[in-house]
């Protein structure tokens, strides 16, 4: 797979989260949604950011799980590994888009050791820099 076919595969995620029912139109300053992919799951969490400095936590309507589970495919294909979870970061106002994997740890980005009972502490350790 080159390059720019994994770039258009992450464009269309991005744009498929950005225009969710859920994230359209609101006063959010960033995301940070995590897609497990690890023994058989397939899910996703995350948070919408905003300029106060408070959060929420949100997930797309839309099920961009099965577009996460086909890049995750086409990377395998050219490296030969495939990654457990990924760490998608979209921020305003430039909607900038940025992709972490991690092909080691299935639960980098799990909520473990968390010591808040409300989640800040996951909502901080996955929170992008704006």
């Amino acid at each position: 797979m080159s390059q720019s076919k994994a770039n258009d595969m992450i464009m269309e995620i991005g744009s498929m989260i950005l225009s969710d029912t859920n994230y359209a139109d609101h006063d959010w300053q960033a995301l940070a949604l995590v897609g497990n992919l690890s023994h058989g799951q397939r899910r996703i969490n995350g948070y919408q950011y905003f300029r106060d400095g408070s959060f929420v936590a949100e997930i797309p309507e839309c099920d961009v799980t099965y577009q996460l589970k086909q890049l995750r495919e086409a990377i395998k294909s050219e490296n030969g590994k495939e990654w457990h979870q990924c760490l998608i970061h979209i921020i305003k106002p430039e909607m900038k888009i940025n992709i972490q994997f991690d092909y080691d740890d299935p639960k980098r980005w799990s909520p473990k050791d968390i010591k808040s009972l409300d989640m800040s502490d996951y909502a901080e350790l996955i929170k992008p820099s704006m």
